[in-house]
């Protein structure tokens, strides 16, 4: 039997707090479309980044990564309108934000907060909230790990690990337009409705609120990539989003941690198969590649469906294409709330697909690559196509 009663949180949220998550998107919405019509006044004070020449870049142009600015004034909204049986929990959490939030703001402003600092940083957000909300993962419904992970130490440990790698996880899928707002969004929705059937309100409103404001810049960064998340916005919604699940596996113990771990899949399945594949190629594990699943699926597309680079077009189809991939370990989190076994059972099927997946849009882009349409190809064409010609591991 499920957890979810949806008709009730559906009456929850018209009854009670429409107005703070209408208010978190459009404030949201507001302040990402002010920091795009200041564009100009604003480059005057960062300094150049070269985004778009980046290895791992995706999108065209430069547009601005502070789009994690406008959320968390559209989450600093919601909280401020919220009705709250707790008003220090959303507090709480967005004060533990801040120094994974501060380090990504400085990267993002072109002042060089490099992986290890922006990490570092990611870790010591996760230690202030540990402390200040008195919170960790003392389970995992297994046997074997729930015995160690119930040792305070060790648990608090795991915890923060857990904690700052998700936030590192969310910044890699920043690149593609509306890929990252697809999964936070659909990630939120799915805690709220846990959260709201275990009786946690509190819980349930912040995660509805972080669904809301991050709506409101989905607005804007799909289709065209008008501006991105930053590391800023990776970083610090991250945190957030994973701190209300670390809360709900330690005050809802009816909801089970491999289901928790299934809403949050999607980050966590691209960065550890990436750490595999490069262990496995003996590449450098912390050196940025064009090798996550999403490029891999834009370039798919470029190279069997639009014959050449067209970023543009490319980019958010990519986000079309992967969504339901995206969606359905949430889905399938929230069905399997209560049930330990199916819900690891689910995690191990979605991880092998998640491989799969991998290993069959490059064997299909290799088969069905073809020279670009132009006569002189551009160097954008050159390197999208050797990125398929080099002798890389398909996995």
């Amino acid at each position: 039997m499920t957890l979810i009663d949806g008709n009730s949180f559906l009456s929850y949220l018209l009854n009670d707090v429409w107005a703070q998550l209408l208010l978190a998107l459009l404030i949201t919405f507001a302040a990402a479309l002010g920091v795009v019509a200041n564009q100009d006044t604003l480059t005057r004070i960062m300094r150049e980044r070269g985004d778009a020449l980046a290895v791992q870049s995706s999108h065209t142009g430069n547009p601005l990564r502070l789009g994690g600015l406008a959320i968390f004034a559209g989450l600093v909204a919601g909280i401020v309108a919220g009705i709250w049986y707790d008003s220090m929990v959303p507090v709480l959490l967005l004060v533990s934000a801040v120094p994974a939030l501060l380090a990504g703001l400085w990267e993002d402003l072109g002042y060089g907060a490099s992986a290890g600092r922006r990490l570092a940083a990611a870790f010591a957000s996760a230690a202030l909230a540990a402390v200040l909300l008195g919170a960790w993962v003392s389970r995992a419904n297994l046997p074997i790990l729930d015995n160690i992970m119930i040792v305070a130490p060790l648990g608090l440990l795991l915890t923060t690990m857990l904690s700052a790698g998700f936030c590192h996880a969310t910044n890699l899928i920043d690149g593609m337009n509306g890929l990252a707002g697809v999964f936070v969004t659909s990630a939120a929705a799915a805690l709220a409705l846990l959260a709201h059937d275990a009786g946690q309100s509190d819980l349930a409103l912040a995660a509805a609120i972080l669904g809301a404001a991050m709506a409101g810049f989905f607005l804007l960064n799909w289709p065209f990539g008008t501006i991105f998340l930053g590391d800023a916005g990776s970083y610090g919604v991250g945190h957030v989003l994973i701190w209300i699940a670390i809360l709900l596996a330690d005050r809802a113990l009816a909801i089970t941690v491999p289901a928790l771990v299934l809403i949050l899949f999607w980050p966590f399945a691209d960065t550890m198969h990436t750490i595999a594949r490069r262990l496995v190629s003996r590449a450098p594990v912390f050196e940025p590649d064009r090798m996550h699943l999403h490029q891999k699926m834009r370039r798919c597309i470029e190279i069997v469906l639009l014959g050449g680079a067209h970023r543009k077009r490319s980019n958010p189809m990519a986000t079309l294409a992967l969504a339901p991939m995206v969606v359905a370990p949430i889905i399938a989190g929230v069905m399997l709330a209560d049930d330990a076994s199916a819900a690891w059972a689910a995690l191990c099927v979605f991880a092998v697909l998640f491989a799969f997946t991998h290993v069959a849009i490059t064997r299909l882009a290799i088969r069905r690559r073809r020279k670009s349409r132009y006569p002189e190809k551009s160097r954008e064409v050159q390197v999208e196509n050797e990125a398929y010609s080099s002798p890389v591991s398909p996995y």
